[in-house]
């Protein structure tokens, strides 16, 4: 095996020569390196930055790109190979400099650049974990990297890095090896940097976007700010946003449990895990169904938590009303921000009294999602009465739990690693309606719909012991 300087000096030599022709329409293996800018601009267009490094730059063609798009940004380009620095600094890009310099030991202050971008360079680094250690460093609080390299299932890498590789280099060139999902994940767990999307995409390409924790208003979030209970939801989000297909999105969840700096994957357990990915598919697409009757709603996360609703189901025009106790908004409003038509507010569920701040011109959408089933029978009620008191006409989208659950809460696979426990629970949505005659039971599913769209495993529990316990939606009205 070589030494690492041997892989940095065949790099050297390598692109050296390709230096002469990277510009060109005729750059033979290197012209693959210009499919990965489109998908990294596409990124970059996501979020603001200010100050981006383009680690692996060549002779600073995304640069170029990136200056034609953003011109009023400020761009450093590093590359090891000096020929390709003074072919990039020739062309004068303004608000551009180019560095010789290694990936793997990157020459920036702290907290330098928004955002890292590393397009087809990766595989050529023999410490990869020293990379993703120095752009941790060099990203501001928020900041995010955009990695585009080589990937495939494992024994395809095998066959790559045992034959592909090693032949590369008997003829000059610098190439160290690929890397599976899993070790990505890895390396990004290790710098402490959170996956937003890790994918295998078509022709062995791998595409990452990871972020850096956001210092949230200068404060971490700590183990015991949260309860346990929202964890569970939290962590198994963050575990999903992360997987290479995710079925759901929740970049706010990925970076809370970041944050945390805990291993929360006695909270990701795998029915819970399918439990919490069908019931958020299913709440977006019951409230989706009654905003496109109702287009300018007035919609309520009522126990709202972390959750990030409002940006899975936003049409332009909805106001939105994030609603929990004092404590939880509190904390809530480290990661999460008021603007035009949505709004946090402190309320108690059990209370009527936080509704008179919204308005009462347009139909009401409340969610309570992962709440009711802490609710005792007499909590409950006093809920459905308060909701129905304050508002003459609206629907809720509510969970609803077996009453097998309610009395097993130490048999959940996640629950029983909290002090949590489960209240109350019913056979039928309608006995929320004998609770509060106003209420009118419009649909009721239980999660097992959409669970077992997804795996064998969660087919067979919801054909089995979960086919009459597991959670429901219901859609009430009144």
């Amino acid at each position: 095996m070589k030494q690492d300087s041997e892989y940095k000096a065949l790099s050297i030599r390598e692109f050296t020569k390709a230096a002469e022709i990277y510009d060109s329409g005729h750059a033979g293996i290197y012209e693959m390196c210009k499919d990965d800018y489109p998908p990294i601009l596409e990124e970059l267009k996501q979020d603001d930055f200010e100050d981006l490094l383009d680690v692996g730059c060549g002779t600073g063609p995304m640069v170029e790109m990136l200056a034609s798009e953003f011109a009023d940004r400020r761009y450093t380009g590093l590359d090891l190979t000096p020929r390709m620095i003074e072919i990039a600094n020739a062309k004068g890009i303004e608000n551009a400099c180019f560095v010789i310099g290694d990936a793997e030991n990157l020459p920036f202050e702290d907290e330098s650049f928004d955002a890292v971008i590393c397009a087809n360079s990766f595989h050529h680094y023999p410490n990869p974990q020293a990379f993703f250690n120095g752009v941790a460093r060099v990203l501001r609080p928020g900041g995010k990297l955009v990695l585009r390299d080589y990937t495939s299932a494992p024994p395809i890498l095998w066959l790559m890095n045992h034959t592909e590789m090693p032949l590369a280099n008997l003829l000059g060139h610098g190439d160290v090896r690929a890397y599976t999902i899993k070790e990505f994940r890895a390396f990004c767990a290790e710098a402490s940097l959170t996956p937003i999307k890790l994918e295998a995409q078509k022709s062995f390409r791998l595409h990452l976007v990871a972020r850096k924790p956001s210092s949230a208003s200068g404060q971490q979030l700590q183990f015991d700010d949260i309860q346990e209970t929202a964890l569970v939801s939290l962590a198994i989000r963050a575990s999903e946003t992360a997987r290479p297909n995710p079925r759901i999105r929740d970049e706010k969840a990925a970076e809370i449990i970041n944050s945390l700096g805990v291993d929360a994957s006695k909270y990701d357990p795998f029915l819970s895990h399918e439990g919490v990915v069908a019931r958020t598919i299913m709440f977006a697409d019951a409230l989706r169904a009654l905003i496109e009757v109702h287009p300018n709603a007035v919609c309520v996360n009522l126990g709202c938590g972390f959750d990030d609703k409002f940006s899975q189901i936003d049409n332009g025009k909805i106001e939105w009303f994030d609603v929990d106790l004092p404590d939880q908004i509190a904390i809530r409003r480290r990661f999460f921000e008021d603007h035009a038509r949505c709004t946090m507010l402190e309320g108690d569920a059990l209370s009527g009294a936080w509704t008179s701040q919204l308005p009462k011109d347009r139909p009401v959408i409340v969610v309570m999602e992962g709440v009711l089933e802490y609710f005792t029978k007499e909590q409950t009620d006093t809920c459905l009465h308060a909701l129905c008191d304050s508002f003459e006409h609206g629907w809720l989208v509510a969970e609803l739990n077996s009453k097998y659950m309610a009395k097993h809460s130490n048999q959940h696979d996640a629950i029983k690693s909290t002090n949590a426990t489960f209240k109350w629970g019913t056979d039928s949505g309608e006995e929320f309606v004998e609770l509060e005659p106003r209420l009118r039971l419009v649909s009721e599913q239980s999660y097992n719909v959409e669970m077992r769209k997804h795996t064998l495993r969660a087919r067979l529990f919801a054909a089995t012991i979960g086919k009459n316990i597991n959670n429901r939606l219901a859609v009430f009205a009144w």
